[in-house]
């Protein structure tokens, strides 16, 4: 029993200005002014005297008149304590530590624009208000250490930063913090440990912010996948891995200009990194930047000569470049690569031999792009098209609609069957 006693006498010592400062405005009852510091303070003296039930009625009072009454809610909670209303005494604990971790992050707010200021004197009055009312707030230690250290107390400076990884060893910037205090007290040995720990602190929770952002990725997640790879790049923005995965999932949001900036960022941190430059060929390529497009694919393809990938990007910035050789050229390169999207290579290379006018070619591409992927509704509009210019209108109306079957929302397979009724004199 005495260890409560002195639990609930110290806590009042460090409460009584936390309730002046919450009682600053007085109510009316009758004719006569009541004040919620009042009510309490007279609670406290029925509760030194044993008085438990008047004292619940007064500490009610005080409530009532200043429902944030943090240190109201404690001595309430103590006095049922007592008189062995456990539930209500934990319903009031449990809402004076509530109150309490609310005003602890206000002052710690304040503390925190106080020493943006250059007042750290205020600072440090700010930051100790708010371990008084959150005694493990580990980052209002670390908020008196930056105090101290500035004030060149190191030591002291140490002791709160000491205290800040007592509660909490996972931020790397409180081991940052300390190991800047032994540098400047001259321990350079302590100061490497720590700033060891923050870096290894910093490469492991980037990872994770990394591998959250992946994940979020590939669930579809695009918005959430950008937000995961901002944090690691707080926490480790020379990875240029970080950088590239970002421009991905902006590139895959139409964030183009900010994809590009991505991967141009990754390629500064890594000039010889060829995922990065295809990337940004593809990026350049979307935005209609189709000689950067080719120069980024052509730059993919010095790294490494078998990425199949950046022979398709190459030679579909050539296809829009009506530089048709090439472009099937590059087709051709990717086909012979063994890529995982033959079907779509195939269907391009097909649509360059169309517009050059090779409908031989074009056929046989669209019909092994189909052999490769049957459910694949372009390529099926695209031979649709072959036979339509051949008049063979039977079987392109039979493509055209095995595309509509496939893709009911394909306008242009929509036109074209159209088209070709038409040209049987069958309109539908």
């Amino acid at each position: 029993m005495v260890k409560v006693l002195k639990i609930w006498i110290a806590v009042l010592l460090l409460g009584v200005w936390a309730g002046m400062a919450g009682a600053q405005t007085t109510s009316w009852y009758g004719s006569e002014p009541i004040d919620p510091v009042a009510s309490f303070n007279r609670g406290v003296s029925y509760f030194n005297r044993g008085s438990y039930q008047q004292a619940v009625q007064e500490f009610s009072q005080a409530l009532r008149l200043n429902p944030g009454y943090a240190l109201a809610f404690t001595y309430r909670g103590n006095a049922y304590f007592i008189m062995g209303n456990y539930d209500q005494a934990i319903n009031d604990y449990n809402e004076a530590l509530r109150l309490n971790t609310i005003l602890a992050e206000t002052f710690y707010n304040r503390g925190l624009q106080f020493f943006e200021a250059g007042d750290y004197n205020q600072a440090l009055a700010e930051f100790t208000k708010a371990l008084q009312h959150n005694p493990t707030l580990a980052k209002a230690f670390n908020g008196r250490g930056r105090v101290y250290l500035h004030r060149g107390e190191y030591d002291w400076a140490i002791r709160e930063f000491t205290e800040a990884i007592r509660f909490n060893s996972n931020l790397p910037e409180f081991f940052y913090n300390r190991g800047d205090g032994y540098f400047r007290k001259g321990e350079y040995d302590r100061a490497l440990a720590d700033y060891n720990e923050a870096l290894w602190l910093n490469t492991v929770q980037a990872e994770d912010a990394f591998n959250r952002g992946n994940a979020s990725f590939y669930a579809g997640n695009y918005d959430q996948a950008i937000r995961e790879y901002t944090e690691a790049l707080k926490l480790d923005p020379g990875n240029p891995e970080i950088w590239n995965n970002r421009g991905v999932a902006c590139l895959t949001n139409g964030y183009y200009d900010q994809a590009i900036a991505d991967y141009s960022e990754a390629i500064r941190l890594n000039p010889m990194y060829p995922d990065a430059f295809n990337n940004r060929s593809f990026a350049y390529r979307l935005k209609g930047n189709y000689d950067q497009a080719v120069a980024d694919a052509t730059e993919t393809l010095r790294l490494n000569p078998q990425n199949g990938l950046a022979f398709f990007n190459r030679g579909f910035s050539y296809q829009l470049k009506k530089e048709y050789d090439r472009a099937i050229a590059d087709y051709t390169e990717a086909l012979k690569l063994k890529t995982s999207n033959a079907s779509v290579i195939l269907n391009n290379r097909g649509n360059v031999y169309f517009d050059k006018g090779d409908f031989n070619r074009a056929l046989a591409d669209y019909n092994e792009a189909l052999r490769f992927n049957p459910g694949f509704a372009n390529a099926f509009l695209n031979r649709g098209l072959i036979y339509h210019y051949r008049r063979e209108y039977d079987r392109a109306i039979a493509d055209y609609n095995e595309a509509l079957r496939l893709n009911p929302t394909d306008n242009d397979a929509l036109i074209m069957r159209q088209k070709a009724y038409a040209a049987l004199g069958n309109v539908r």
